[in-house]
């Protein structure tokens, strides 16, 4: 078993859904955790208390936060609490999201800027404070949380029918998970030789950010056999461990009991098709060239 006793995690968003059964999984392995959340629950209770409090029952540790990720001085105070309350700082896992579901020319100012700051603000604060701690450890492991709804599975050209009969929940979603990815490949990079990891989740599960979620087969991958949260958790422990010492800078689906690692997406031979000519590029020959590759008609 992976034993994680010494090491501790913070968990933003971790009151419910993916957080809150990663929080009780890195618990399980040993780890101190510090959930931060700002929900609060039917019963009035914060959802950081709730699932701190389960914790200790099961005989773990853990504290509960209630700062705004989407603020640096939110960022810093959650940080600041977990070396102050457990001496150090090792893992995040940045599960903090929301969603506006509705089309571009739907969406206002602030639905925009509400998703990109919980999402993209939210993780670069919370990356940069937890970076800081990690670096002068010499140990840390950064677990960001991507999305397949970034990148449509686009048919090859606009003469093939759309199967996927879904829509995008919105662009500001796609924008923010997005960058979210780019941010965490970035950061892996900057601290390649470094003994900090930064790899990115992209889950598929039931949660209140997407209830009813059900199995879908998006970019070719069958349906899932669960959408319980909790499946996602080992890999998360794994990921927050020694285990995943040598592993940093990828894209990791996981829903039921599947694992996707996904190839690198700029990256020749298999991450697109090249080709070349000797001078400068005519457009009627791009669009000659082109044709065969995209699958439309030649000019």
């Amino acid at each position: 078993m992976v034993d994680l006793t010494g090491r501790v995690a913070l968990i933003t968003g971790g009151g419910g859904g993916i957080g809150r059964a990663s929080a009780l999984a890195l618990a399980a392995a040993g780890a101190a955790v510090v959930i931060d959340d700002l929900g609060v629950g039917a019963d009035g209770i914060g959802a950081a208390d709730a699932v701190a409090a389960e914790i200790v029952r099961l005989g773990g540790r853990a504290l509960a936060c209630r700062e705004d990720v989407t603020t640096a001085r939110g960022a810093q105070a959650m940080v600041d609490a977990a070396v102050a309350e457990f001496g150090s700082l090792d893992i995040l896992f940045a599960c903090a999201g929301n969603v506006v579901k509705a089309d571009l020319v739907d969406l206002t100012e602030p639905q925009w800027d509400s998703v990109i700051d919980l999402h993209l603000k939210g993780h670069f604060f919370a990356c940069q404070a937890a970076t800081r701690v990690m670096l002068e450890n010499g140990w840390g492991r950064i677990i960001t949380v991507g999305s397949r709804g970034a990148f449509w599975d686009v048919p090859d050209n606009k003469l093939v029918a759309r199967t996927d009969p879904r829509r995008p929940s919105s662009a500001a979603y796609a924008a923010a998970k997005a960058g979210i990815m780019a941010l965490s490949t970035t950061l892996a990079i900057e601290l390649w030789d470094t003994g900090v990891t930064v790899n990115c989740l992209l889950p598929s599960a039931n949660t209140a950010l997407f209830p009813g979620t059900t199995p879908n087969p998006v970019g070719g991958i069958p349906p899932a056999s669960s959408m319980d949260p909790e499946y996602i958790a080992p890999l998360i422990v794994y990921l927050a461990s020694d285990l995943s010492e040598h592993v940093s800078g990828r894209f990791f689906y996981a829903s039921g009991g599947d694992i996707c690692l996904y190839t690198q997406p700029f990256r020749l031979p298999g991450g697109g098709s090249l080709v070349r000519t000797s001078g400068a590029w005519e457009p009627e020959e791009i669009a000659d060239v082109l044709s065969g590759m995209l699958g439309v008609p030649a000019p």
